[in-house]
Protein backbone atom coordinates (compact mmCIF):
# COMPACT_ATOMS: atom_id res chain seq x y z
CA UNK A 1 0.00 0.00 0.00
CA UNK A 2 1.22 3.25 -0.57
CA UNK A 3 2.56 5.31 2.36
CA UNK A 4 -0.04 8.20 2.03
CA UNK A 5 -2.69 5.87 1.67
CA UNK A 6 -0.99 3.55 4.67
CA UNK A 7 -1.67 7.12 6.99
CA UNK A 8 -5.55 7.62 5.90
CA UNK A 9 -5.90 4.14 6.76
CA UNK A 10 -4.12 4.80 10.26
CA UNK A 11 -5.86 8.24 10.78
CA UNK A 12 -9.91 7.04 9.92
CA UNK A 13 -9.49 3.04 11.28
CA UNK A 14 -13.19 2.82 11.30
CA UNK A 15 -13.75 3.96 7.44
CA UNK A 16 -13.33 0.95 4.93
CA UNK A 17 -10.04 1.29 2.66
CA UNK A 18 -12.34 0.79 -0.29
CA UNK A 19 -13.77 4.07 0.59
CA UNK A 20 -10.88 6.13 1.57
CA UNK A 21 -9.30 4.88 -2.03
CA UNK A 22 -12.27 6.15 -3.90
CA UNK A 23 -12.42 9.74 -1.90
CA UNK A 24 -8.38 9.78 -2.50
CA UNK A 25 -9.41 9.62 -6.23
CA UNK A 26 -12.22 11.92 -6.35
CA UNK A 27 -10.29 14.27 -4.18
CA UNK A 28 -7.61 14.04 -6.69
CA UNK A 29 -9.36 14.34 -9.90
CA UNK A 30 -11.44 17.29 -8.37
CA UNK A 31 -7.79 19.30 -7.88
CA UNK A 32 -6.89 18.24 -11.48
CA UNK A 33 -9.95 19.33 -12.68
CA UNK A 34 -9.61 22.86 -10.60
CA UNK A 35 -6.11 23.19 -11.66
CA UNK A 36 -7.49 22.83 -15.17
CA UNK A 37 -10.64 25.20 -14.52
CA UNK A 38 -8.03 27.98 -13.83
CA UNK A 39 -6.15 27.45 -16.22
CA UNK A 40 -8.90 27.91 -18.46
CA UNK A 41 -10.20 31.03 -16.96
CA UNK A 42 -6.72 32.57 -17.13
CA UNK A 43 -6.82 31.83 -20.70
CA UNK A 44 -9.88 33.67 -21.37
CA UNK A 45 -8.71 36.61 -19.81
CA UNK A 46 -5.44 36.58 -21.09
CA UNK A 47 -7.24 36.61 -24.83
CA UNK A 48 -9.75 39.50 -23.72
CA UNK A 49 -7.00 41.90 -22.70
CA UNK A 50 -5.01 40.62 -25.64
CA UNK A 51 -8.00 41.10 -28.56
CA UNK A 52 -9.60 43.75 -26.76
CA UNK A 53 -5.95 46.11 -26.90
CA UNK A 54 -5.74 45.44 -31.38
CA UNK A 55 -8.83 47.57 -31.96
CA UNK A 56 -9.72 49.23 -35.08
CA UNK A 57 -11.11 52.63 -35.07
CA UNK A 58 -13.48 54.22 -37.88
CA UNK A 59 -14.77 57.32 -38.87
CA UNK A 60 -17.48 59.17 -36.51
CA UNK A 61 -19.83 58.95 -39.77
CA UNK A 62 -19.34 55.08 -39.42
CA UNK A 63 -22.60 55.10 -37.11
CA UNK A 64 -25.27 58.04 -38.49
CA UNK A 65 -27.92 58.39 -35.77
CA UNK A 66 -31.55 60.01 -36.19
CA UNK A 67 -31.62 61.70 -32.44
CA UNK A 68 -27.78 61.52 -31.07
CA UNK A 69 -24.26 62.95 -32.74
CA UNK A 70 -22.01 59.96 -33.99
CA UNK A 71 -20.21 57.83 -31.24
CA UNK A 72 -16.40 57.24 -31.71
CA UNK A 73 -16.03 53.42 -32.00
CA UNK A 74 -13.21 51.14 -31.78
CA UNK A 75 -14.10 47.93 -33.27
CA UNK A 76 -12.25 44.31 -31.86
CA UNK A 77 -12.24 40.56 -33.22
CA UNK A 78 -13.58 37.54 -30.75
CA UNK A 79 -12.72 34.74 -32.62
CA UNK A 80 -13.44 30.85 -31.07
CA UNK A 81 -9.99 30.93 -30.31
CA UNK A 82 -11.52 32.02 -26.87
CA UNK A 83 -13.19 28.00 -26.50
CA UNK A 84 -10.03 26.26 -27.69
CA UNK A 85 -10.61 27.03 -31.83
CA UNK A 86 -8.33 27.93 -34.68
CA UNK A 87 -10.08 29.86 -36.78
CA UNK A 88 -8.60 33.54 -37.30
CA UNK A 89 -9.47 37.00 -37.99
CA UNK A 90 -8.35 40.51 -38.60
CA UNK A 91 -9.45 43.97 -38.41
CA UNK A 92 -8.97 46.99 -40.75
CA UNK A 93 -10.11 50.48 -42.06
CA UNK A 94 -10.17 51.72 -45.23
CA UNK A 95 -13.13 53.37 -46.73
CA UNK A 96 -14.80 50.64 -45.04
CA UNK A 97 -14.59 48.07 -42.17
CA UNK A 98 -12.82 45.26 -43.60
CA UNK A 99 -13.29 42.42 -41.47
CA UNK A 100 -11.68 38.82 -42.95
CA UNK A 101 -10.20 35.70 -41.70
CA UNK A 102 -10.29 31.82 -42.11
CA UNK A 103 -12.46 29.62 -40.40
CA UNK A 104 -11.32 26.19 -38.97
CA UNK A 105 -14.15 23.86 -38.08
CA UNK A 106 -12.35 21.69 -35.85
CA UNK A 107 -12.77 22.36 -32.48
CA UNK A 108 -14.80 25.93 -33.02
CA UNK A 109 -17.57 27.79 -34.93
CA UNK A 110 -17.10 31.72 -35.33
CA UNK A 111 -15.22 34.56 -35.87
CA UNK A 112 -16.61 38.02 -34.85
CA UNK A 113 -16.09 41.54 -34.35
CA UNK A 114 -17.54 44.37 -32.04
CA UNK A 115 -17.15 47.49 -31.06
CA UNK A 116 -15.78 48.29 -27.27
CA UNK A 117 -16.66 49.99 -24.98
CA UNK A 118 -20.26 49.21 -22.97
CA UNK A 119 -20.34 52.13 -20.23
CA UNK A 120 -23.25 54.10 -22.27
CA UNK A 121 -25.91 53.39 -25.13
CA UNK A 122 -24.94 54.21 -28.28
CA UNK A 123 -27.81 56.33 -28.62
CA UNK A 124 -30.35 54.44 -30.46
CA UNK A 125 -34.19 54.76 -30.10
CA UNK A 126 -37.14 52.66 -30.25
CA UNK A 127 -39.11 52.09 -33.37
CA UNK A 128 -36.45 52.34 -36.07
CA UNK A 129 -34.58 50.72 -38.46
CA UNK A 130 -30.61 50.39 -39.51
CA UNK A 131 -29.44 50.48 -42.92
CA UNK A 132 -26.44 48.77 -42.94
CA UNK A 133 -24.06 49.28 -45.97
CA UNK A 134 -21.96 45.76 -46.79
CA UNK A 135 -20.18 44.10 -49.56
CA UNK A 136 -19.30 40.42 -49.08
CA UNK A 137 -18.69 36.83 -50.11
CA UNK A 138 -22.27 35.82 -50.18
CA UNK A 139 -22.14 34.23 -47.43
CA UNK A 140 -24.32 34.28 -43.94
CA UNK A 141 -23.07 36.92 -41.54
CA UNK A 142 -25.10 37.98 -38.56
CA UNK A 143 -25.52 41.48 -37.33
CA UNK A 144 -25.55 42.08 -33.83
CA UNK A 145 -26.78 44.38 -30.52
CA UNK A 146 -24.97 44.00 -27.53
CA UNK A 147 -26.20 45.88 -24.14
CA UNK A 148 -23.35 44.40 -22.22
CA UNK A 149 -19.93 43.29 -22.46
CA UNK A 150 -19.39 40.38 -24.64
CA UNK A 151 -18.37 38.25 -21.99
CA UNK A 152 -21.18 38.62 -19.78
CA UNK A 153 -22.98 35.39 -21.03
CA UNK A 154 -25.94 35.42 -18.59
CA UNK A 155 -26.94 39.07 -20.80
CA UNK A 156 -28.47 38.28 -23.95
CA UNK A 157 -26.96 39.79 -27.83
CA UNK A 158 -29.41 40.07 -30.29
CA UNK A 159 -28.83 39.20 -34.41
CA UNK A 160 -30.08 39.62 -37.31
CA UNK A 161 -28.97 37.00 -40.62
CA UNK A 162 -27.93 38.56 -43.68
CA UNK A 163 -26.40 37.72 -46.74
CA UNK A 164 -23.49 39.90 -48.01
CA UNK A 165 -23.63 39.85 -51.79
CA UNK A 166 -20.54 40.43 -53.80
CA UNK A 167 -21.96 44.30 -54.82
CA UNK A 168 -21.92 47.03 -52.37
CA UNK A 169 -25.95 46.73 -50.88
CA UNK A 170 -27.86 48.50 -48.21
CA UNK A 171 -29.75 46.04 -45.98
CA UNK A 172 -32.73 47.34 -43.91
CA UNK A 173 -33.28 45.65 -40.96
CA UNK A 174 -35.84 46.31 -38.52
CA UNK A 175 -35.33 46.80 -34.58
CA UNK A 176 -38.14 44.51 -34.17
CA UNK A 177 -36.66 41.98 -36.37
CA UNK A 178 -33.45 41.25 -34.14
CA UNK A 179 -33.61 37.75 -32.38
CA UNK A 180 -32.18 37.29 -28.85
CA UNK A 181 -30.08 34.58 -27.83
CA UNK A 182 -27.73 33.69 -25.18
CA UNK A 183 -24.57 31.65 -25.71
CA UNK A 184 -25.83 30.54 -29.28
CA UNK A 185 -29.31 29.26 -27.94
CA UNK A 186 -32.45 30.83 -28.76
CA UNK A 187 -33.56 33.37 -25.51
CA UNK A 188 -37.45 33.59 -24.85
CA UNK A 189 -38.99 35.75 -22.97
CA UNK A 190 -36.85 39.07 -23.67
CA UNK A 191 -37.60 41.98 -25.49
CA UNK A 192 -34.87 44.61 -27.41
CA UNK A 193 -34.80 47.59 -25.62
CA UNK A 194 -33.07 50.00 -28.36
CA UNK A 195 -32.01 52.54 -25.76
CA UNK A 196 -29.84 50.44 -23.56
CA UNK A 197 -27.99 49.19 -26.92
CA UNK A 198 -24.20 49.84 -25.87
CA UNK A 199 -22.63 48.09 -29.11
CA UNK A 200 -22.50 46.59 -32.64
CA UNK A 201 -20.81 44.12 -34.13
CA UNK A 202 -21.03 41.35 -36.80
CA UNK A 203 -20.51 37.71 -37.32
CA UNK A 204 -19.81 34.31 -39.41
CA UNK A 205 -20.77 31.57 -36.90
CA UNK A 206 -21.80 27.95 -37.10
CA UNK A 207 -25.50 29.02 -36.34
CA UNK A 208 -27.92 31.80 -37.84
CA UNK A 209 -29.47 34.63 -35.37
CA UNK A 210 -32.58 31.77 -35.31
CA UNK A 211 -30.32 29.14 -33.83
CA UNK A 212 -30.04 27.03 -36.56
CA UNK A 213 -27.28 25.43 -38.75
CA UNK A 214 -26.10 28.21 -40.71
CA UNK A 215 -26.31 26.42 -44.63
CA UNK A 216 -22.97 28.82 -45.90
CA UNK A 217 -20.73 28.13 -42.98
CA UNK A 218 -17.65 26.08 -43.32
CA UNK A 219 -14.10 26.15 -43.59
CA UNK A 220 -12.11 28.47 -45.52
CA UNK A 221 -11.65 32.17 -46.13
CA UNK A 222 -14.24 35.08 -45.80
CA UNK A 223 -14.41 38.64 -46.15
CA UNK A 224 -16.96 41.37 -45.27
CA UNK A 225 -16.89 44.89 -46.02
CA UNK A 226 -19.16 47.34 -43.84
CA UNK A 227 -19.46 50.24 -45.29
CA UNK A 228 -21.42 52.05 -43.07
CA UNK A 229 -24.40 52.10 -40.85
CA UNK A 230 -27.40 54.45 -40.37
CA UNK A 231 -30.72 54.81 -38.06
CA UNK A 232 -33.90 55.85 -39.93
CA UNK A 233 -37.48 55.78 -39.18
CA UNK A 234 -38.58 51.76 -39.30
CA UNK A 235 -41.33 51.93 -42.47
CA UNK A 236 -42.16 48.28 -42.78
CA UNK A 237 -45.74 48.55 -41.10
Amino acid sequence: MPFHLFVIAIVIPSMPLVTVLVGGAVAGLAAFGGYRLHGFIKGIRMYREKTKSEWVVVPLSFLQLRDAPSPQLRFFRINDEVMGGKSTSSLAYADALLFRGIINIKGGGFASCRTLGDDAPLGLRTGGALLVDAAGDGMRYKVTLHTSDSWSMRIPSWSYDFIAAGERTTYRIPLTAFVASRQGSAAKGVTLDAQQVTGIGFSLSLYTAEGEPNPDFGPGPFRLEVHGVQEVDDESG
